[in-house]
């Protein structure tokens, strides 16, 4: 019986050891897109938001919705699923925008449903997403897995290029 006692007292201290030491571990916000689960990286979520009214802007992308005004902040709105495949969202009470902040400049993502934050060990994420053979390959920068769904992880750089042809 001690002896049982002493390995599960390493093992449970072995697990806490392994939840503090976020070394080894990336954080990333998941959430649901058309069914399928996609993670953004934790440190660049700035906040997350219920649906709120977006005023439509002319002569953008097809994939962005319009703006919002956040606390006197104009923010560009991204919807995923018309940007991965061209169907719009139909916004729901579940449906939330994430706000990001990329290259100093906060953006929202609308998507179907937020989920939770996971912690993923890094040696258990793959890069090796060059021989996706889909139309928005690019737009994923790695894939993990948690439980039992597999994660693709966006290069938010790649999801909002309009970015970058905005810079001066």
């Amino acid at each position: 019986m001690d002896q049982e006692k002493l390995l599960s007292s390493i093992a449970e201290k072995t697990k806490l050891e392994a939840e503090s030491d976020l070394g080894d571990l990336e954080q990333f916000l998941t959430f649901l897109v058309n069914g399928e689960y996609y993670g953004i990286r934790l440190l660049l979520v700035h906040e997350i938001l219920k649906p709120v009214m977006i005023t439509r802007i002319p002569n953008v992308e097809e994939y962005i919705l319009g703006v919002i005004n956040l606390r006197g902040e104009i923010i560009p709105i991204v919807d995923l699923k018309k940007r991965f495949n061209g169907e719009d969202t139909l916004i729901h009470p579940i449906s939330r925008i994430v706000v990001v902040v990329l290259d100093e400049k906060r953006i929202g993502i609308l998507v179907d449903e937020v989920k939770q934050v996971v912690k993923i060990q890094k040696d258990l994420i793959s890069y090796t997403v060059d021989d996706l053979s889909l139309n928005y390959s690019k737009m994923i920068e790695s894939v993990s897995r948690h439980d039992q769904n597999l994660i693709l992880n966006l290069d938010l750089e790649q999801v909002v290029d309009f970015i970058s042809s905005t810079k001066t």
